[in-house]
């Protein structure tokens, strides 16, 4: 482990993060070496050198994977896994969940996060967190995911539901290589 003790970096190998959260090693070098690659990661990392991940990668990677696992195409699976980094504005920003932010290591959290993906184009996140409103609610509306506008008048048929807080748990599990925990 490397860096500050506010946001300690981590190094975790590819088949690190497929064995905590349940995903096929093959597929996820399939992805890899087809160009859905988690931002900060070199596409090639050389001939006999593994490539590493920090908490950002790893939680992007673990996305992008199990949306491939469950049918959704790869170039769709890495857009989705790019628009859950928006959860950080509400969880923590906006004061919603201050202890989660996945993409920066802090997993945990008593409440459920989610993305929604509707019909293959909207994209928005969904929350109990919200301290105005009981159960799951929408806080971000839904948004086109091309032209990145806000669209109220969105109703998607088919909907497809990415659980962050249970995904970010499945990261959070002891590392018997590193001998501590991924994730605070």
């Amino acid at each position: 482990m490397t860096g500050n003790a506010e946001s300690p970096e981590i190094e975790l190998k590819l088949r690190e993060v497929c064995n905590r959260i349940g995903a096929n090693y093959r597929d996820a070098r399939y992805a890899l070496a087809h160009g859905m690659v988690p931002s900060g990661v070199r596409d090639e990392p050389g001939r006999g050198k593994h490539r590493v991940f920090n908490y950002h990668q790893a939680f992007w990677l673990a996305i992008l994977l199990k949306l491939k696992a469950a049918g959704i195409q790869p170039r769709l699976a890495a857009e989705m896994a790019t628009w859950s980094e928006r959860v950080k504005g509400f969880a923590v920003n906006a004061m919603y969940d201050w202890r989660f932010s996945p993409f920066d290591g802090k997993y945990e959290t008593d409440q459920q996060w989610f993305l929604e993906v509707g019909d293959g184009q909207f994209v928005r996140i969904m929350t109990d967190a919200n301290p105005s409103r009981q159960g799951i609610v929408d806080v971000s509306g839904w948004v086109h995911m091309d032209a990145q506008t806000l669209r109220k008048d969105a109703k998607p048929t088919v909907i497809i539901r990415i659980d962050l807080s249970r995904l970010a748990n499945q990261l959070r599990v002891k590392s018997e290589i590193q001998g501590t925990l991924f994730g605070p």
